[in-house]
């Protein structure tokens, strides 16, 4: 009974863990049944707001302009090195941290070995 129930929650687990990528992803949209905008009639309030996005867009649009062509000319200033703030690391590479799990972890199991060993006949009665 208990081989059971375990083989069959192993199963379940299996399958809700590889359904679950299928399942959560994103399907590919078609380009042909894209939903086109609605369009505006002429003598709509939004008007105004659409005409005043487009001059946010060019005024933007030039501003990038002007930075491009003052980059190029070497006008503008890059920061230097030593104004920005230094990579915080621990020094430890990534095999160095694997080994100190793996340490830790056999440290944890050794103390639970030896506590087993020690007490492994404490529940028996043996001579009385």
């Amino acid at each position: 009974m208990l081989k059971k129930c375990t083989s069959i929650t192993v199963v379940m687990s299996l399958i809700f863990t590889l359904g679950a990528a299928s399942a959560l992803a994103n399907p590919i949209p078609d380009l042909d049944t894209k939903s086109k905008p609605a369009e505006t009639p002429v003598n709509s309030p939004g008007k105004s707001e659409t005409t005043s996005k487009h001059k946010r867009n060019e005024k933007l649009r030039a501003d990038v302009e002007k930075l491009l062509s003052d980059a190029r000319e070497g006008k503008v200033v890059l920061p230097e090195r030593r104004q920005m703030k230094p990579a915080k690391s621990n020094n430890l590479s990534k095999g160095a941290k694997i080994a100190i799990g793996v340490g830790i972890a056999v440290v944890v199991i050794a103390l639970i070995v030896k506590y087993q060993m020690n007490h492994f006949f404490d529940d028996f009665r043996l001579g009385n």
